[in-house]
């Protein structure tokens, strides 16, 4: 079968969308659950959602509830949302995207927790259903490696849609799922552009170069760059977005090598090569546009910053915020280190082992698949697919920036907006016995209703 009209001519599955519906509707109603009848270890989140929302307002039981599931990194954002803008300097870690994409969506209504909370909880339900149907496509296209011009063997096929709907299905009850659903919190629709975004990059690969004409194909051109938009966007609303980068960097170190292999026209070859580097900095741009925000903000003659309330001058405020002076000046990377102790290998510490083991699985299972079944060679030369290949790097980065950096604890949650573990996964469990399925199945519906629990009362999981 050609193999362009066996991608066109695939369907997602039956009942993904249904599945993906109910999935959502049933973890909904165990957050509320949890909530109630599991008294919350950090209280804190209930105050703060009084503060937020004013005394003058009534606040009933549903709004109650509401509120005490905005937790954790939830409570900043919403806060950010409400007030609309940045109000502290810790505050800069969180990304502007969604604050101001709630505001836009709630425009005409009042601007209190409540109502925020519930328009982040459908906002993040909607994307991450239509998350699971990209996410099936996908998979299929980085598994089956369709090209134009070439033919695609039927069982092969077949064997590539029964993997990509395991992907689709293990998205779905993700275990990182309560940080896919959480009002305030931006792993639902960072996924939902990353994913479309690579979905548009792999199908854009489909249509390449054509030797016979000499030309680029418009659809090569048109997929590639709708992919760079929906990664800049998922830049916008969180900050390792800008890894998303090495799709383009991938692309151009792909082209350069064509051209050196054949250098028949290299010139035509290379008319694509502008759209990959505006394409890459198109990406970066959301990170150094919140850096120069945070800058003029706190180190601009005119910031009006002053430490403590005092009188001192905005000069002198700038002086003494240490990353002012420094080249570049990185508020992000400031504010980790000094209210969060972020920094190399500050988690490997004995009184961090709990939360070693609550990463261990998303890093051994990590490691393990990246051995097996990511950077595929033949006859020790790299094959894999452009699409392929950014995805899996994106990944190992993500795997040492998550062991050697961040909190160490954040694995599962930084780990599940990729694409990339979902394929690989779904193709190690398709390859399982019946007992192996059944355990890694459970291990994900495990760990995902003990992070709805924990999550949902303000315990420590992050």
């Amino acid at each position: 079968m050609d193999a362009l009209v066996a991608y066109n001519r695939y369907r997602n599955s039956e009942n993904i969308v249904l599945i993906a519906f109910l999935s959502r509707v049933m973890f909904i109603a165990l957050m509320f659950i949890c909530d109630a009848f599991v008294s919350d270890y950090d209280t804190s989140s209930s105050h703060s959602s009084n503060k937020m929302s004013g005394s003058t307002l009534t606040r009933d039981g549903f709004c109650s509830r509401m509120e005490s599931i905005a937790v954790w990194d939830g409570v900043h954002v919403l806060r950010i949302a409400e007030v609309g803008g940045y109000e502290y300097e810790h505050s800069h870690a969180f990304y502007p995207a969604l604050p101001f994409l709630l505001r836009f969506i709630i425009r005409d209504s009042e601007m209190t927790t409540c109502v925020l909370a519930r328009t982040a909880l459908v906002l993040n339900a909607m994307v991450s259903i239509a998350t699971v149907v990209i996410m099936e496509k996908l998979a299929f296209i980085l598994l089956a490696n369709p090209q134009k011009g070439k033919t695609l063997d039927v069982h092969f096929a077949g064997k590539c849609a029964s993997f990509s709907r395991s992907a689709a299905l293990l998205y779905c009850f993700t275990p990182a799922f309560i940080f896919h659903l959480a009002p305030g919190y931006t792993e639902a629709i960072f996924t939902f552009c990353a994913t479309y975004g690579a979905l548009l990059f792999a199908r854009g690969s489909m249509y390449e170069f054509d030797g016979a004409r000499a030309t680029t194909d418009w659809r090569f051109v048109l997929n590639k760059v709708t992919s760079y938009v929906f990664f800049a966007l998922a830049a916008s609303f969180r900050s390792n977005g800008i890894l998303l980068g090495i799709y383009p960097a991938c692309e151009i170190i792909s082209l350069l090598l064509a051209v050196k292999r054949e250098r028949k026209y290299w010139f035509k070859r290379l008319v694509s090569l502008p759209i990959h580097v505006i394409g890459g900095l198109c990406i970066a741009l959301p990170t150094v546009l919140v850096q120069y925000n945070a800058y003029l903000s706190f180190c601009g003659i005119d910031s009006g910053y002053e430490i403590g309330g005092g009188g001192g001058s905005a000069v002198e405020a700038a002086k003494s915020r240490p990353w002012c002076s420094k080249f570049p000046p990185n508020v992000y990377a400031f504010i980790q280190s000094e209210y969060w102790d972020v920094g190399f290998l500050q988690s490997w510490r004995v009184s961090q082992m709990g939360n070693i083991l609550i990463a261990s699985p998303a890093l051994l299972a990590s490691m393990y698949c990246l051995k097996m079944y990511s950077f595929i060679r033949r006859d020790r030369v790299l094959v894999s697919p452009v699409g392929a290949l950014a995805g899996d790097i994106l990944w190992l980065i993500s795997c040492v920036l998550c062991a050697t950096v961040t909190h160490i604890q954040i694995a599962m949650r930084f780990m599940s907006v990729l694409a990339a573990p979902y394929v690989a996964i779904a193709r190690f469990g398709g390859e399982e016995s019946e007992r192996g399925k059944y355990l890694l199945a459970s291990f994900v519906a495990g760990y995902a209703l003990v992070g709805m629990v924990l999550f949902s009362n303000f315990y420590p999981w992050t």
